[in-house]
Protein backbone atom coordinates (compact mmCIF):
# COMPACT_ATOMS: atom_id res chain seq x y z
CA UNK A 1 0.00 0.00 0.00
CA UNK A 2 3.18 1.74 0.53
CA UNK A 3 3.87 2.10 -2.76
CA UNK A 4 0.86 2.18 -4.27
CA UNK A 5 0.44 5.85 -2.62
CA UNK A 6 3.87 6.84 -3.70
CA UNK A 7 3.25 6.34 -7.14
CA UNK A 8 0.05 8.29 -7.11
CA UNK A 9 1.78 11.16 -5.18
CA UNK A 10 4.86 10.71 -7.95
CA UNK A 11 1.97 10.55 -10.51
CA UNK A 12 0.10 14.10 -9.83
CA UNK A 13 2.76 16.49 -10.44
CA UNK A 14 3.38 14.31 -13.84
CA UNK A 15 -0.35 14.34 -14.40
CA UNK A 16 -0.72 18.97 -13.67
CA UNK A 17 2.80 19.32 -15.89
CA UNK A 18 1.37 16.80 -18.94
CA UNK A 19 -1.98 19.09 -18.73
CA UNK A 20 -0.10 22.42 -18.72
CA UNK A 21 2.20 21.00 -21.53
CA UNK A 22 -1.24 20.16 -23.50
CA UNK A 23 -2.68 23.48 -22.38
CA UNK A 24 0.41 25.20 -23.68
CA UNK A 25 0.79 23.51 -27.37
CA UNK A 26 -2.78 23.67 -27.72
CA UNK A 27 -2.57 27.67 -26.99
CA UNK A 28 0.75 27.76 -29.54
CA UNK A 29 -1.65 25.91 -32.00
CA UNK A 30 -4.29 28.18 -31.53
CA UNK A 31 -1.80 31.43 -31.59
CA UNK A 32 -0.39 30.25 -34.90
CA UNK A 33 -3.80 29.98 -36.89
CA UNK A 34 -4.05 34.01 -36.49
CA UNK A 35 -2.90 36.45 -38.46
CA UNK A 36 -3.25 39.95 -37.99
CA UNK A 37 -3.96 41.61 -41.12
CA UNK A 38 -4.28 45.98 -41.69
CA UNK A 39 -8.16 47.40 -42.82
CA UNK A 40 -7.30 49.41 -45.89
CA UNK A 41 -9.93 51.30 -48.33
CA UNK A 42 -10.65 52.84 -51.75
CA UNK A 43 -9.17 56.31 -51.97
CA UNK A 44 -9.73 58.86 -54.36
CA UNK A 45 -8.42 62.09 -55.28
CA UNK A 46 -10.93 64.61 -56.49
CA UNK A 47 -8.89 66.65 -59.22
CA UNK A 48 -9.63 69.75 -61.94
CA UNK A 49 -9.68 69.26 -65.40
CA UNK A 50 -8.88 72.94 -65.61
CA UNK A 51 -6.38 75.30 -64.10
CA UNK A 52 -7.58 78.21 -62.00
CA UNK A 53 -7.74 80.07 -58.64
CA UNK A 54 -9.83 78.43 -55.68
CA UNK A 55 -12.58 80.41 -54.98
CA UNK A 56 -14.28 78.62 -51.86
CA UNK A 57 -13.72 74.98 -49.93
CA UNK A 58 -16.94 73.74 -48.79
CA UNK A 59 -15.76 70.75 -46.79
CA UNK A 60 -13.37 69.95 -43.87
CA UNK A 61 -11.25 66.86 -43.39
CA UNK A 62 -13.03 64.26 -41.91
CA UNK A 63 -16.66 65.16 -43.00
CA UNK A 64 -18.74 63.32 -45.16
CA UNK A 65 -20.13 63.79 -48.79
CA UNK A 66 -21.94 62.28 -50.88
CA UNK A 67 -22.12 61.35 -54.51
CA UNK A 68 -22.56 64.91 -56.32
CA UNK A 69 -21.95 67.75 -53.52
CA UNK A 70 -20.05 70.41 -54.76
CA UNK A 71 -16.67 69.55 -53.10
CA UNK A 72 -14.88 73.47 -53.70
CA UNK A 73 -15.33 76.03 -56.44
CA UNK A 74 -12.91 77.91 -58.60
CA UNK A 75 -12.93 81.43 -59.76
CA UNK A 76 -15.02 81.64 -63.47
CA UNK A 77 -14.19 85.17 -64.76
CA UNK A 78 -11.75 83.83 -67.98
CA UNK A 79 -14.14 80.73 -68.25
CA UNK A 80 -17.47 83.42 -68.14
CA UNK A 81 -15.63 85.56 -71.18
CA UNK A 82 -15.10 82.15 -73.00
CA UNK A 83 -18.74 81.69 -72.25
CA UNK A 84 -20.07 84.32 -74.20
CA UNK A 85 -18.22 84.97 -76.96
CA UNK A 86 -18.95 81.48 -77.98
CA UNK A 87 -22.72 81.93 -77.46
CA UNK A 88 -22.35 85.51 -79.43
CA UNK A 89 -20.64 83.22 -82.18
CA UNK A 90 -22.94 80.60 -82.14
CA UNK A 91 -26.16 83.29 -81.87
CA UNK A 92 -24.54 84.93 -85.11
CA UNK A 93 -24.38 81.60 -86.83
CA UNK A 94 -28.08 80.63 -86.10
CA UNK A 95 -29.19 83.97 -87.86
CA UNK A 96 -27.24 83.61 -90.42
CA UNK A 97 -28.79 79.88 -91.09
CA UNK A 98 -32.55 81.46 -90.16
CA UNK A 99 -31.70 83.59 -92.80
CA UNK A 100 -30.55 81.61 -95.97
CA UNK A 101 -33.08 78.48 -94.83
CA UNK A 102 -36.28 81.47 -94.61
CA UNK A 103 -35.19 83.51 -97.18
CA UNK A 104 -35.66 87.18 -97.33
CA UNK A 105 -37.73 89.45 -95.17
CA UNK A 106 -41.45 90.31 -95.95
CA UNK A 107 -40.17 93.62 -97.69
CA UNK A 108 -37.76 92.76 -99.88
CA UNK A 109 -40.00 89.93 -100.76
CA UNK A 110 -43.20 92.53 -101.50
CA UNK A 111 -40.02 94.53 -103.32
CA UNK A 112 -39.03 91.89 -105.81
CA UNK A 113 -42.37 90.82 -106.39
CA UNK A 114 -43.11 94.20 -107.47
CA UNK A 115 -40.07 94.30 -109.85
CA UNK A 116 -40.78 90.89 -111.44
CA UNK A 117 -44.29 92.05 -111.91
CA UNK A 118 -43.42 95.09 -113.74
CA UNK A 119 -40.93 93.34 -115.78
CA UNK A 120 -43.54 90.74 -116.65
CA UNK A 121 -46.01 93.38 -117.40
CA UNK A 122 -43.31 95.18 -119.75
CA UNK A 123 -42.80 91.99 -121.51
CA UNK A 124 -46.18 91.42 -122.27
CA UNK A 125 -46.54 94.53 -123.73
CA UNK A 126 -43.09 94.57 -125.96
CA UNK A 127 -44.33 90.31 -126.91
CA UNK A 128 -47.62 91.80 -128.59
CA UNK A 129 -45.64 94.67 -130.18
CA UNK A 130 -43.11 91.94 -131.84
CA UNK A 131 -46.36 89.86 -132.96
CA UNK A 132 -47.49 92.35 -134.73
CA UNK A 133 -44.17 94.07 -136.20
CA UNK A 134 -43.54 90.32 -137.47
CA UNK A 135 -46.61 90.00 -139.48
CA UNK A 136 -45.98 93.51 -140.84
CA UNK A 137 -42.69 92.50 -141.64
CA UNK A 138 -43.92 89.03 -144.05
CA UNK A 139 -46.43 91.68 -145.49
CA UNK A 140 -43.70 93.86 -146.63
CA UNK A 141 -45.26 96.79 -144.77
CA UNK A 142 -41.67 97.77 -142.73
CA UNK A 143 -38.60 97.66 -143.26
CA UNK A 144 -36.10 94.39 -141.83
CA UNK A 145 -34.21 97.25 -139.73
CA UNK A 146 -37.51 97.56 -137.90
CA UNK A 147 -38.06 94.29 -137.12
CA UNK A 148 -34.95 93.98 -135.78
CA UNK A 149 -35.11 96.88 -133.34
CA UNK A 150 -38.45 95.68 -131.94
CA UNK A 151 -36.87 92.42 -132.12
CA UNK A 152 -34.01 93.93 -129.73
CA UNK A 153 -36.79 95.18 -127.80
CA UNK A 154 -38.48 92.02 -127.04
CA UNK A 155 -34.89 90.11 -125.83
CA UNK A 156 -34.12 92.67 -123.18
CA UNK A 157 -37.65 92.39 -122.24
CA UNK A 158 -37.31 88.53 -121.81
CA UNK A 159 -34.05 89.04 -120.05
CA UNK A 160 -35.27 91.53 -117.41
CA UNK A 161 -38.76 89.65 -116.58
CA UNK A 162 -36.32 86.10 -115.96
CA UNK A 163 -33.74 87.97 -113.75
CA UNK A 164 -36.57 89.94 -111.97
CA UNK A 165 -37.96 86.46 -111.72
CA UNK A 166 -34.78 85.09 -110.22
CA UNK A 167 -34.89 87.30 -107.56
CA UNK A 168 -38.15 87.22 -106.80
CA UNK A 169 -37.38 83.54 -106.64
CA UNK A 170 -34.88 83.44 -104.04
CA UNK A 171 -36.47 85.68 -101.91
CA UNK A 172 -39.12 83.38 -101.65
CA UNK A 173 -37.09 80.42 -101.23
CA UNK A 174 -33.77 81.65 -99.24
CA UNK A 175 -30.54 80.70 -100.45
CA UNK A 176 -29.21 77.62 -102.53
CA UNK A 177 -29.03 74.70 -101.20
CA UNK A 178 -25.12 74.42 -101.00
CA UNK A 179 -25.09 77.52 -99.50
CA UNK A 180 -27.94 76.45 -96.58
CA UNK A 181 -25.67 73.52 -95.58
CA UNK A 182 -22.73 76.01 -95.67
CA UNK A 183 -24.50 78.03 -92.48
CA UNK A 184 -25.49 74.99 -91.19
CA UNK A 185 -22.04 73.62 -91.26
CA UNK A 186 -20.83 76.68 -89.46
CA UNK A 187 -23.58 77.06 -86.83
CA UNK A 188 -23.05 73.31 -85.72
CA UNK A 189 -19.28 74.24 -85.57
CA UNK A 190 -20.31 77.11 -83.53
CA UNK A 191 -22.66 75.34 -81.20
CA UNK A 192 -19.77 72.62 -80.35
CA UNK A 193 -17.53 75.52 -79.46
CA UNK A 194 -20.42 76.49 -76.80
CA UNK A 195 -20.75 73.30 -75.88
CA UNK A 196 -17.24 72.82 -74.87
CA UNK A 197 -17.11 76.27 -73.56
CA UNK A 198 -20.19 75.08 -71.11
CA UNK A 199 -18.39 72.13 -70.23
CA UNK A 200 -15.20 73.77 -68.91
CA UNK A 201 -18.16 76.22 -66.58
CA UNK A 202 -19.41 73.00 -65.24
CA UNK A 203 -16.10 72.23 -64.34
CA UNK A 204 -15.42 75.11 -62.22
CA UNK A 205 -17.55 72.86 -59.72
CA UNK A 206 -15.86 70.12 -58.03
CA UNK A 207 -17.95 67.36 -57.19
CA UNK A 208 -17.97 64.42 -54.99
CA UNK A 209 -17.61 61.32 -57.44
CA UNK A 210 -18.61 58.51 -54.67
CA UNK A 211 -20.48 58.62 -51.25
CA UNK A 212 -17.04 59.27 -48.81
CA UNK A 213 -15.08 60.54 -45.92
CA UNK A 214 -12.61 63.48 -46.95
CA UNK A 215 -9.39 62.12 -45.64
CA UNK A 216 -7.50 64.96 -46.74
CA UNK A 217 -7.61 68.48 -47.91
CA UNK A 218 -4.70 69.26 -50.22
CA UNK A 219 -5.41 72.95 -51.08
CA UNK A 220 -6.88 75.93 -49.84
CA UNK A 221 -9.22 78.75 -50.85
CA UNK A 222 -7.05 81.12 -52.43
CA UNK A 223 -4.89 78.90 -54.04
CA UNK A 224 -4.11 78.63 -58.14
CA UNK A 225 -3.60 75.04 -59.16
CA UNK A 226 -2.88 73.23 -62.58
CA UNK A 227 -5.06 70.65 -64.82
CA UNK A 228 -5.17 67.52 -63.05
CA UNK A 229 -3.96 68.45 -59.50
CA UNK A 230 -6.23 66.80 -56.67
CA UNK A 231 -7.88 69.04 -54.58
CA UNK A 232 -8.83 66.88 -51.71
CA UNK A 233 -8.62 62.70 -51.46
CA UNK A 234 -11.93 60.74 -50.54
CA UNK A 235 -11.86 57.21 -48.67
CA UNK A 236 -14.87 54.85 -50.00
CA UNK A 237 -15.92 53.74 -46.06
CA UNK A 238 -18.00 51.14 -47.33
CA UNK A 239 -15.51 50.02 -49.36
CA UNK A 240 -12.86 48.38 -46.54
CA UNK A 241 -10.91 45.23 -46.93
CA UNK A 242 -8.28 43.40 -44.88
CA UNK A 243 -4.75 43.08 -46.35
CA UNK A 244 -3.01 39.73 -44.91
CA UNK A 245 0.68 38.80 -45.52
CA UNK A 246 0.47 35.21 -45.49
CA UNK A 247 3.30 32.24 -45.50
CA UNK A 248 3.65 30.07 -48.61
CA UNK A 249 3.12 27.03 -45.92
CA UNK A 250 -0.16 28.07 -44.67
CA UNK A 251 -1.85 29.44 -48.65
CA UNK A 252 -2.60 26.22 -49.50
CA UNK A 253 -5.91 26.11 -47.50
CA UNK A 254 -6.97 29.28 -48.56
CA UNK A 255 -9.55 29.52 -51.32
CA UNK A 256 -10.84 32.25 -53.07
CA UNK A 257 -14.89 32.61 -51.57
CA UNK A 258 -13.59 31.00 -48.74
CA UNK A 259 -14.89 32.78 -45.29
CA UNK A 260 -13.49 33.49 -41.94
CA UNK A 261 -14.01 34.99 -38.92
CA UNK A 262 -12.19 38.14 -37.30
CA UNK A 263 -12.15 40.00 -34.69
CA UNK A 264 -10.99 44.03 -34.35
CA UNK A 265 -9.40 45.16 -31.49
CA UNK A 266 -10.03 48.74 -31.92
CA UNK A 267 -13.76 47.95 -32.20
CA UNK A 268 -13.84 46.31 -28.74
CA UNK A 269 -12.98 42.78 -30.35
CA UNK A 270 -16.55 42.75 -32.33
CA UNK A 271 -16.27 40.03 -34.66
CA UNK A 272 -17.07 40.40 -38.41
CA UNK A 273 -16.99 37.17 -41.12
CA UNK A 274 -14.85 38.16 -43.93
CA UNK A 275 -14.43 36.38 -47.55
CA UNK A 276 -11.39 35.50 -49.23
CA UNK A 277 -11.75 38.29 -52.40
CA UNK A 278 -8.03 38.46 -53.58
CA UNK A 279 -5.10 35.77 -53.67
CA UNK A 280 -1.86 37.21 -54.96
CA UNK A 281 -0.57 35.28 -58.21
CA UNK A 282 3.06 36.22 -57.25
CA UNK A 283 4.98 35.86 -53.78
CA UNK A 284 5.98 39.47 -52.36
CA UNK A 285 9.08 38.98 -50.37
CA UNK A 286 10.80 35.70 -47.98
CA UNK A 287 9.82 35.99 -44.56
CA UNK A 288 12.02 35.14 -41.41
CA UNK A 289 12.80 31.66 -42.00
CA UNK A 290 16.33 31.07 -42.39
CA UNK A 291 18.06 29.05 -45.80
CA UNK A 292 19.46 25.84 -45.53
CA UNK A 293 18.88 25.91 -41.72
CA UNK A 294 17.85 22.94 -40.09
CA UNK A 295 16.62 21.51 -43.49
CA UNK A 296 14.15 24.72 -44.06
CA UNK A 297 14.51 26.97 -47.23
CA UNK A 298 13.22 30.74 -47.31
CA UNK A 299 8.92 31.34 -47.14
CA UNK A 300 7.51 33.46 -49.44
CA UNK A 301 4.66 35.48 -48.38
CA UNK A 302 1.36 36.11 -50.41
CA UNK A 303 -0.85 38.78 -50.24
CA UNK A 304 -4.48 38.05 -49.32
CA UNK A 305 -7.64 40.68 -50.00
CA UNK A 306 -10.69 39.72 -47.55
CA UNK A 307 -13.95 41.56 -47.61
CA UNK A 308 -16.43 42.20 -45.10
CA UNK A 309 -19.55 39.80 -45.92
CA UNK A 310 -21.75 43.17 -44.22
CA UNK A 311 -21.27 46.73 -44.32
CA UNK A 312 -19.07 48.34 -41.70
CA UNK A 313 -18.29 51.65 -42.31
CA UNK A 314 -16.46 51.71 -38.77
CA UNK A 315 -13.39 50.03 -40.22
CA UNK A 316 -11.18 52.58 -40.76
CA UNK A 317 -7.77 52.59 -42.87
CA UNK A 318 -5.03 51.06 -40.69
CA UNK A 319 -6.87 49.50 -38.17
CA UNK A 320 -5.89 45.65 -37.02
CA UNK A 321 -7.94 42.85 -37.34
CA UNK A 322 -7.19 39.63 -36.20
CA UNK A 323 -8.14 36.54 -38.60
CA UNK A 324 -8.58 33.07 -37.17
CA UNK A 325 -8.05 30.62 -40.10
CA UNK A 326 -9.61 27.86 -38.76
CA UNK A 327 -12.71 28.47 -39.10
Amino acid sequence: MKIKKGHIILSIPVIIVFSALIFLLSGAEKEQNIVTGIVETTEIDVASKIPGRIEKMFFEEGQLVKKGDIIASLESKEIDAKVEQARGVMDAAREKMNLTNKGAREEEKRGAEKLYLQAKHQFNYVNKTWERFQKLYKDSVISEQERDEIEFKYNAALEQMEAAKAKYDMALNGARPEEKLAAAALFHQAENVFIEAMTYKDELSLKAPIDGEISRKIVDAGEIISAGYPIVSLINRNDSYIVLQLREDKLGSIKLGQTFKGKVPGLGNEEFVFEVTFISVMADFATWKPTNQKGEFDLKTFEIHLRNKRAAPDLRPGMTVNILLSN
